[in-house]
């Protein structure tokens, strides 16, 4: 009668044991299934989020080169690919200073033509930061206009560069790839403007 007082006793103690120990490793199994779904949806809202720019697969290759983009919403994503379009936007500005303090070996009409696209694009770094500025507080009209007018600012660079070569094809393949990311950051933001 004692060793089946004593079986009695310690069986509830070991189902107690055994099912409160249970819960922490289906805890644990359940949370390791949930990160798998998340890069299919980061994946599926970059690809809706390119679905509006004019170079879908130069959209999908910025948005995907940012580890940032696979946890982002469209918004997030919007944001991505202006900071993309603004950080370029700099480094266009630094190369056409850099250009004009180089030159000597140019004739007048190149010099001509970086020094005008130099007076653009300091204009045109600070409408997409503008632009960035416009997201954050929701007025995706504002982005758009902004966005708009840094491309005529491209464009108006260009205009000047035509005709030139040498230095001034450098600077015209820069501005390509500069416009590629602004029309990259329209589309974004004409997808989030949508929902």
């Amino acid at each position: 009668m004692k060793s089946l007082s004593g079986f009695l006793f310690l069986l509830p103690l070991a189902l107690v044991i055994c099912f409160s120990l249970r819960p922490p490793f289906a805890a644990a199994a359940a949370p390791a299934a949930a990160p798998a779904a998340a890069p299919s949806k980061g994946i599926d809202l970059i690809a809706k989020a390119c679905d509006a720019s004019p170079r879908r697969s130069f959209c999908l290759s910025v948005l995907n080169s940012n580890p940032n983009s696979k946890s982002a919403d469209l918004k997030g994503l919007a944001f991505i690919a202006l900071k993309a379009a603004s950080k370029n936007a700099t480094a266009v500005s630094a190369r056409i200073k850099t250009m004009l303090n180089n030159t000597a070996e140019v004739s007048p009409a190149v010099e001509d033509a970086i020094a005008n696209c130099d007076q653009v694009f300091g204009d045109l770094v600070d409408q997409i930061e503008d632009s960035v500025n416009a997201l954050v507080s929701g007025a995706y009209g504002d982005v758009r206009t902004w966005m708009n007018v840094a491309i005529a600012d491209i464009d108006t660079c260009d205009g000047g560069l035509k005709k030139l070569n040498g230095t001034a094809v450098e600077l015209f393949r820069m501005n390509r790839n500069l416009r590629h990311l602004c029309n990259v950051g329209l589309g974004v933001v004409h997808v989030l403007g949508r929902n």
